[in-house]
């Protein structure tokens, strides 16, 4: 004969069966594809001017370390927590020329050079107004609204950083093979898209919970961007 079931163990398997499913997370990854347009140098290529005359400089570093992948859900996500990142101006170049931050988030220009600057956000004049950098000075900017900014110099503008402002955890930059990985994403639906070199370059709706390596290839202002999956292989 058997025994009734005691009433604590009905409010447990209750409050079990209650529980809503787990949601499932995963890695999307994948590789990034630059065209030689996309990953052009001649944008930051630049001169030093000096009384007998002028002497080119190029910046430092490659297209790949000047990407970011980002994933939007469309479901509520926690923002990186707000902090101030200095950007040095020296030698006729920045470093770093990408930083990755958290709504209200403070940029911090610092001028180690020889040289006056004047930086603004051209697109957004607004938010940034052109302003003079004298050598030694320091320039703060706040950043609220999550998206992508391009910091420049009028006098110099192949000096450019890059501030992309983001509400969630789930971005990445390139490594220097353009490989990305962003942990932890919940399965559903996202929209993912590319930051180069001052401007977005690329934006795909994609379904997380297909745990395919992604092989992106971004062309030229004129071309069309696409997107492929790796083989298994």
């Amino acid at each position: 004969m058997s025994r009734p079931l005691s009433a604590s163990f009905v409010v447990a398997a209750a409050l079990l069966f209650a529980r809503p499913a787990r949601v499932q997370a995963g890695t999307v990854k994948g590789v990034v594809h630059l065209a030689d347009e996309a990953g052009s140098t001649r944008l930051y290529q630049g001169y030093w001017r000096l009384e007998n005359g002028n002497v080119p400089v190029q910046s430092s570093g490659g297209a790949k370390a000047e990407t970011v992948v980002v994933l939007e859900l469309s479901r509520d996500t926690h923002a990186p927590a707000a902090r101030t990142v200095t950007v040095e101006i020296g030698g006729l170049d920045a470093r770093p020329r990408l930083v990755i931050l958290g709504p209200g988030s403070v940029v911090e220009l610092k001028n180690t050079g020889k040289v006056t600057h004047e930086f603004s956000t051209p697109e957004t004049p607004s938010l940034m107004p052109v302003e003079r950098l004298m050598p030694g000075g320091l320039r703060r900017q706040l950043f609220n609204a999550p998206g992508g900014y391009l910091i420049r110099c009028s006098e110099y503008p192949h000096i450019a950083i890059s501030a992309i402002v983001v509400k969630s955890s789930y971005f990445s930059a390139l490594d220097e093979k353009g490989n990305f990985s962003i942990p932890d994403v919940p399965d559903g639906k996202a929209t993912l898209k590319i930051w180069t070199r001052g401007k977005w370059v690329y934006e795909e709706e994609i379904d997380t919970t297909k745990k395919e390596a992604l092989s992106i290839k971004v062309s030229g202002p004129k071309g069309k961007e696409t997107k492929d999956k790796d083989s298994a292989e």
